[in-house]
């Protein structure tokens, strides 16, 4: 879904400003670890917040805590708002997640308070140009939000490829769209030597998802004690994707 950015364009460049100067900071800020600093996803600093699962965790736990700039909070709110919009039974499958996770451990805290993602990632830049990948930790049949940050022209570059789809888009700073990451092979194109590129992306962990439909616990521990969920993997996919919009609902609804 290319949702693009708010009507107020003046305003809304400001916040991209905004966040720019806030991610420079964090970069010069934060003490990155290799991992952070070199991934699967590309050679830039990115750094993950919020609630997740998976990946050699134990339990559903924090990674860490985002901190609360206007101007981030501004993307979160805006990046929730569009999920509501296009994929209302989705979003609120997240927000039911979401909730149970947090009734079930008052320990864990949201990265926004009006965002029904689990987990976010900053990618620092200044030159953000990913690898072909997919985020497949992410929920299957879930939707990630990704806003592009920064000063550069986006005829000339930053192009949001993707692969299976055979789509290269103009993908400009404040623009945000939503894809389902998890399946989709993606990737952005190279920007100019001078340009700085940023982005902003919110996701949340499949293991969020089958930690509540386990009884709050892992799948391997919900098996062990005789535990069925009752559908297969099959099943379980066709009743997510079943919560995407339909395209006449989009056209009735936008």
């Amino acid at each position: 879904m290319l949702v693009g950015s708010p009507k107020d364009q003046q305003a809304w460049a400001q916040v991209n400003n905004e966040v720019q100067s806030a991610f420079e900071d964090a970069r010069r800020e934060y003490k990155l670890d290799s991992k952070q600093a070199n991934h699967r996803r590309g050679s830039f600093p990115a750094v993950a917040a919020g609630i997740s699962y998976g990946g050699g965790q134990t339990r559903v736990s924090n990674l860490s805590q985002s901190s609360a700039n206007h101007a981030v909070c501004r993307l979160a709110g805006f990046g929730d708002a569009a999920f509501k919009l296009y994929a209302p039974r989705l979003h609120a499958y997240y927000s039911r997640t979401m909730q149970a996770l947090r009734r079930s451990d008052r320990s864990l805290k949201p990265n926004f308070r009006k965002s029904a993602f689990g987990g976010a990632m900053f990618n620092l830049g200044p030159r953000v140009v990913t690898f072909v990948h997919t985020d497949h930790l992410n929920h299957p049949a879930g939707w990630c939000a990704i806003t592009a940050i920064g000063r550069f022209d986006p005829t000339e570059g930053g192009h949001l490829l993707l692969w299976d789809l055979k789509l290269m888009i103009e993908f400009p700073p404040g623009a945000l769209v939503l894809i389902p990451s998890a399946i989709l092979r993606h990737s952005n194109t190279t920007i100019k030597g001078h340009e700085r590129r940023y982005s902003f992306t919110q996701y949340s962990a499949g293991g969020l998802f089958r930690w509540v439909e386990c009884g709050f616990k892992s799948q391997a521990t919900f098996h062990a004690e005789g535990g069925d969920y009752g559908l297969s993997g099959a099943q379980r996919w066709l009743r997510d994707v079943g919560l995407w919009s339909t395209w006449g609902e989009l056209q009735h609804r936008v």
